[in-house]
């Protein structure tokens, strides 16, 4: 079980560190001269859910048999077309925007049990879109503040499959929860490594769809979908940060308020998730 669980959390994370950490090359968009190269960190948490689904499913899940093996195609998706958002062709402010596309389409590659119509894809992939170009904005200007969101929300939704009882999406959501943590650290202890606005959007991509999933099959009278909704919501609060043109805002006390906000909004879903499970067995 030790064996399983190394390969199974231990290895993905470890391989997304790696693609953060990688040298910045010259055709980033980036000038300071040693921050992360913003197309290895779009591949981060994408790499990370591959490698988790395959080690946990084996190769049917690069055949897609079950509906739920897409939410690896879905972050795989994102990372192959967000790559030309980090190329000096595109300038950083249309970065958003190309982030937001790709989260758009990566998310529209999900068809989930109960969510497989278009209008609800459409209408989630939209909302993704919007967010996930938000949070890549606010990402290039706080990289604590939203790492450390970025991170809060996927130990919680973590939690949360795991209370529902889907050790499988719980060990893959274990693994992007250790390879946001690490990013973490890295912000912390070294200001010059950033993840960026490409790890922060895939972020995004990968807790809406790890929290679609958990709407989908584990959707149930002991867990609501108002909870996975609330996971899902926790890593937007990030969005609420005001900014200013010429660098983050001076204030810190928003900054404490969307962390407060994040943290109450993952302990609330959780605890209340808990609850109902222990209520009802």
């Amino acid at each position: 079980m030790e064996l399983s669980l190394a390969q199974t959390v231990l290895l993905p994370a470890i391989v997304a560190v790696a693609l953060l950490l990688l040298p910045r090359g010259p055709w980033c968009i980036e000038r300071a001269p040693a921050q992360v190269a913003p197309w290895t960190a779009g591949f981060a948490l994408p790499s990370a859910i591959l490698i988790a689904v395959y080690l946990i499913e084996g190769a049917p899940a690069l055949a897609l048999t079950q509906r739920w093996h897409a939410v690896w195609l879905a972050a795989l998706v994102f990372a192959v077309t967000a790559t030309p958002a980090a190329f000096p062709l595109h300038m950083p402010r249309n970065q958003p925007f190309l982030l937001g596309l790709s989260a758009a389409l990566a998310l529209l590659m999900l068809r989930l049990p109960n969510l497989d119509s278009w209008t609800v894809r459409i209408l989630l992939a939209v909302v993704g879109a919007l967010f996930a170009g938000r949070v890549a904005v606010v990402a290039e200007q706080l990289p604590r503040t939203s790492t450390l969101v970025i991170a809060t929300s996927m130990k919680a939704i973590t939690v949360m499959l795991l209370a529902a009882g889907s050790l499988k999406a719980g060990l893959i959501a274990a693994s992007i929860a250790c390879a946001s943590g690490a990013a973490l650290f890295v912000t912390l202890r070294v200001p010059t490594l950033l993840p960026g606005g490409a790890f922060a959007a895939s972020a995004m991509v990968v807790l809406f769809s790890l929290a679609w999933y958990g709407a989908a099959y584990h959707g149930s009278p002991a867990i609501r979908w108002v909870n996975w909704a609330a996971i899902a919501g926790s890593g937007v609060f990030i969005c609420l940060v005001p900014l200013n043109r010429s660098g983050p805002s001076p204030q810190a006390r928003p900054r404490r308020i969307v962390i407060a906000a994040t943290t109450a909004s993952c302990v609330i879903a959780v605890a209340t998730a808990f609850h109902t499970v222990l209520v009802t067995a």
